[in-house]
């Protein structure tokens, strides 16, 4: 069963395809949606959607607002946002996201760190100058 986002992944924009017979060498940098269907040997950037389809391998490191994986990464990957990594999918290599899916039968080597703290990080360090206000206003 597809969720909301994994809908909406299959319904973004792509504005641009590396084809299932490609190879391709060298960094990618993108702001838009990207679909990795051959192999990219460099590291993968992109402030929209990263999708890496079944054949799709990406040999370095992967970054973008939410990714999803049906293919293979070899590296690290960061996003800000969700990765979601399908049956097929196959990672070796660390993960800091914000969200994170794993399929049943995907494949997961590596460690994850989830950067969920920053927000509440932000708001008792929002709450403490809240509380030296309230001092100060006392005295």
């Amino acid at each position: 069963m597809l969720g909301k986002k994994t809908t909406e992944h299959l319904n973004a924009k792509i504005s641009s395809v590396i084809g299932a017979d490609m190879v391709m060498e060298g960094n990618i940098t993108s702001k838009e949606t990207i679909r990795i269907e051959g192999t990219v040997k460099g590291d993968v950037s992109s402030e929209g959607i990263l999708i890496v389809s079944a054949p799709g391998k990406i040999i370095g490191n992967v970054k973008g607002s939410s990714i999803m994986v049906s293919g293979t990464i070899e590296g690290d990957m960061d996003s800000n946002g969700r990765i979601e990594v399908s049956a097929t999918g196959r990672i070796n290599g660390n993960i800091k996201t914000k969200s994170l899916i794993i399929d049943e039968n995907a494949v997961f080597q590596g460690q994850c760190t989830m950067n969920t703290q920053e927000p509440i990080l932000k708001a008792a360090a929002l709450k403490t100058e809240a509380g030296k206000e309230d001092t100060a206003e006392k005295k």
